[in-house]
């Protein structure tokens, strides 16, 4: 692996450290929030290696179930940072409904913990290999350069609702679609590309967490993010 707990521990470190500095001088805490919540995750991952590919240790299904919950919640902290950037008026009438929709969807998530299909028969379990983040045990294993994260996770409620809706279907649809592009480009796209492995691919948000990071420090990055027409918008922005 080209990745360890050391520098995962580094990238925490990094993230924090700024998270607090930009909070300390008063930036939108729609910014410094989620890179503050992105970080954690690192650091999650850094304790994470200490017992990577021990299954029979309980540390490790905590961690692992830890990391689930992390993702569960990320589409809080995603909304966050896509409602900073756009328009003020806007950003205050949709936020409760944007909240509401993310609450549910945690929830959702969440749900994919419980075996229904073995406690009331309904529906069915996820399939290793076929399903993101699935396995038939519990476990954080090594990965092609990475952690790997497998649950035996529920196939129902689908990630659709659970993650994909509030993460990236939802922020392009009131309008800040410039940051879902930068998303899914630092996101999904990018891992892809630098792993097959499904469990894998779940757990790479270091790259996420760079990403936010060039926002929150004021790179030109984050100007190009801000957008000033939209088509529910019901009022021209005016600069």
């Amino acid at each position: 692996m080209c990745w360890s707990g050391e520098a995962s521990a580094l990238l925490a470190t990094a993230g924090l450290g700024s998270t607090a500095y930009v909070a300390y001088k008063g930036e939108d805490k729609g910014l410094w929030m989620p890179l503050g919540f992105f970080s954690l995750m690192e650091l999650l991952q850094a304790f994470t290696y200490y017992y990577i590919d021990d299954c029979g240790a309980h540390m490790n299904h905590v961690l692992t179930v830890l990391g689930f919950i992390h993702i569960a919640f990320q589409g809080f902290f995603i909304n966050a940072a896509s409602l900073h950037f756009v328009p003020t008026e806007w950003r205050e009438k949709i936020q409760p409904y944007v909240y509401s929709i993310c609450f549910f969807s945690t929830v959702l998530m969440i749900l994919k913990l419980y075996p229904f299909h073995i406690v009331t028969g309904v529906g069915t379990a996820c399939v290793p290999g076929k399903n993101i983040l699935c396995d038939t045990q519990l476990c954080s294993v090594t990965g092609e350069w990475h952690i790997a994260w497998g649950l035996p996770l529920s196939l129902y409620p689908h990630n659709l609702l659970g993650y994909y809706l509030p993460a990236f279907i939802l922020p392009f649809i009131y309008g800040s679609w410039r940051l879902t592009l930068y998303h899914i480009g630092l996101g999904p796209l990018l891992v892809i590309l630098l792993t097959g492995n499904l469990n894998e691919r779940a757990a790479i948000w270091c790259l996420l967490s760079i990403g936010l990071l060039l926002i929150v420090i004021k790179s030109p990055i984050r100007r190009l993010l801000y957008v000033k027409k939209w088509y529910f918008w019901e009022y021209p922005i005016k600069k």
